[in-house]
């Protein structure tokens, strides 16, 4: 069991953890933002070459058939695009697990309060 005084750093100590996850979020989200711009604009330049090629051509190609041969070209933003998208997940959900250690110990040192502890 916590003393008063452990529970009171640990909420102090969980709080500069809950204030670091904030700023690193922050910057994770416009990391993700950026991946995500860079890969929707990679992959409309694809399907214009893709349709452009196909025309000059006189290829008929499908929808399904630019889509794919698009993504296949704009692999490696994908793949940077669904990377930043995750570690921006994975810190919003070590805030939450953060602020439900914060909750927790926040009830811990009410209930020493209200016990007179």
């Amino acid at each position: 069991m916590l003393s008063y005084n452990q529970v009171a750093e640990a909420i102090e100590s969980e709080g500069r953890k809950i204030g670091k996850l904030a700023e690193e979020i922050a910057t994770l989200a416009g990391d993700a933002a950026e991946a995500e711009s860079d890969y929707k604009i990679e992959i409309a330049k694809a399907r214009m070459r893709l349709r452009d090629d196909a025309a000059a051509t006189g290829t008929k190609v499908t929808v399904s058939e630019v889509d794919d041969a698009a993504t296949l070209q704009a692999s490696e933003s994908l793949r940077a695009h669904l990377l930043a998208s995750g570690c921006l997940t994975a810190a919003r959900e070590a805030l939450r697990a953060s602020q439900g250690r914060l909750d927790g110990l926040r009830t811990l040192a009410a209930g020493y309060r209200s016990a007179g502890g």
